[in-house]
């Protein structure tokens, strides 16, 4: 039962020829500052791998995230998505968390999108904390298939 449920959802996600496969870049600015890559599977999924550098005074850090979304309903003009994700950074205190957000996305053309995103996150190492949210804007651009 296990194998038809997976293999049913790998065909929905790479057989949608309605919604053709999109590929972008990401700029994000928020708690963390991170910049990537954006692979629309479908209109309802989303994997966003990224990466942001942090070098201060007190801290030098490398972050590492990828988050999958989830698109729902839309609100007008306005996607909206929730979706889960994994962070590591990478610094004198590596760590390890997974979270959760919701985000709104609006799509300006065909090429260039916005979005905000408010979340949760938990952090296992090297203490288990709960932060109270994480947040984030951005910009995608899109690569245009002609």
């Amino acid at each position: 039962m296990k194998k038809n449920f997976l293999s049913m959802m790998i065909v929905g996600l790479l057989c949608t020829s309605a919604f053709p496969f999109k590929f972008g870049m990401e700029f994000q600015a928020g708690d963390l500052m991170l910049f990537g890559a954006n692979f629309r599977f479908s209109e309802f999924f989303e994997l966003k791998p990224q990466i942001g550098f942090e070098f201060g005074e007190t801290r030098d850090e490398v972050d590492l995230a990828v988050n999958g979304n989830f698109y729902l309903s839309d609100l007008g003009q306005l996607q909206q998505y929730v979706g889960p994700g994994v962070n590591f950074a990478f610094s004198d205190n590596s760590r390890f968390a997974i979270n959760g957000n919701y985000g709104l996305r609006y799509d300006i053309n065909e090429a260039i999108s916005v979005f905000g995103q408010i979340g949760l996150g938990m952090v296992f190492s090297p203490d288990f904390i709960i932060r109270t949210y994480s947040t984030g804007v951005g910009l995608t651009f899109y690569m245009l298939n002609r």
